[in-house]
């Protein structure tokens, strides 16, 4: 049968003494002088007025807190705490009052970048050999937490991610959680040092013990990230949920391969086979220290000699492109030439009467006799310096 809304069920006027108004449905008990609902029909009204009810209530609250319907969570009747998105929620707490969470108020995040490859046991550093700092930053006023906060001593977790993101402002708390590499059973955690945990100090903290334990070649990209996330206590729970960090990706390789890696500059007193293209021990190397091209200075300064027989000394199978690559490779380096003045005695009364005889021998003219005194200085200086 049909039954009626609940603007027409509400409605006053619909309440007769007799049953002759509308139908209802089975399981309602009508009597002539007054309204009477059985337990059976009082369970019907409940069951068909709560989703209405629910759905007002929630219209409601997220008109007031500003949060889309489509982020509006369906179980929020089985639960005291209705979570209106991931980053938005309403919790209802002690007396029925309201609390706002933002999880976009406050977020972490790192101020440098991990290099785009580290290696194992080392230290993580920031791309520029700094420490790696990270800070706790209020997203509304658009600066780092205020040092009074109670939160600027939050506790910090450090995590390892294992997943490629498109956008890094856009990734959710579960693809977080998600991501993160376990421990394998039976062997060393990836990360380890007394940084994986840590405390803010006034809203900061630079990770200096630090190290990774195996490379990231188990990875499905091969690269991996550095997460961070708030350790949840009892100090956070009257404020606004931090929202995590993640770094960019960055490869791990073993550090018994940093002993071969390229320099970028390369140093002069490096080995030539620093040098991008030639292997260490290779026959490349080989071929060089055998006429006596040792370091990277020994190569630069064999090139500007005579760069064809240095070619010719790689052998005949160096391609176009390997030998562009050594060659560019070579010249980052930047010779540092110290700059020395160099010091003299000023001529002396048996050269300045050798200049004035010649000049009155030759009758030279003025301008030619201090040139050749000029030239009497140079070549002086010179021979001192």
């Amino acid at each position: 049968m049909e039954f009626p809304d609940a603007k027409t069920f509400f409605c006053p006027q619909n309440y007769q003494t007799t049953s002759s108004h509308y139908s209802f449905p089975s399981g309602f008990g009508v009597g002539d002088s007054h309204l009477v609902l059985s337990p059976k029909s009082v369970a019907y009204v409940e069951n068909y007025f709560r989703p209405l009810i629910r759905k007002e209530v929630e219209a409601k609250i997220n008109a007031h807190f500003n949060v889309s319907t489509d982020q509006s969570c369906s179980n929020s009747s089985t639960s005291r705490e209705g979570v209106l998105g991931e980053d938005r929620a309403v919790v209802i707490v002690g007396g029925g009052r309201l609390r706002k969470e933002n999880q976009q108020q406050l977020k972490l995040r790192f101020t440098n970048k991990v290099p785009s490859t580290i290696y194992t046991v080392n230290d993580v550093e920031a791309e520029n050999g700094e420490e790696l700092r990270v800070e706790l930053f209020d997203v509304v006023n658009d600066r780092i937490i205020d040092v009074t906060h109670p939160l600027s001593s939050a506790r910090i977790e450090v995590v390892v991610l294992d997943r490629e993101f498109n956008d890094e402002e856009a990734i959710t708390q579960s693809d977080f959680n998600r991501s993160v590499v376990p421990q394998r059973l039976g062997e060393r955690p990836l990360l380890v040092g007394g940084h994986k945990r840590f405390r803010l100090e006034n809203g900061v903290y630079s990770i200096t013990d630090l190290s990774f334990t195996r490379n990231s070649s188990r990875c499905r990209t091969k690269k991996i990230r550095l997460g961070l996330r708030v350790i949840n206590d009892s100090n956070n729970n009257n404020y606004p949920t931090i929202g995590h960090a993640v770094s960019n990706p960055f490869r791990v390789k073993d550090h018994r391969g940093q002993l071969n890696q390229k320099r970028h500059p390369p140093k002069g007193e490096d080995e030539v086979w620093r040098l991008e293209g030639i292997g260490r021990n290779g026959e490349y190397h080989k071929r060089l220290t055998s006429h006596g091209i040792l370091y990277v200075d020994d190569f630069l300064k064999a090139y500007q000699k005579d760069s064809r027989s240095l070619r010719k000394w790689l052998g005949n199978r160096v391609s176009d492109k390997k030998w562009k690559s050594m060659v560019k490779h070579a010249h980052e380096y930047v010779p540092i030439t110290n700059t020395i003045v160099p010091t003299f005695d000023p001529p002396t009364s048996f050269q300045i009467s050798q200049h004035k005889h010649c000049c009155h021998k030759e009758k030279l003219q003025p301008q030619m006799a201090t040139t050749i005194m000029l030239n009497i200085v140079q070549v002086h200086a010179t021979n001192t310096f």
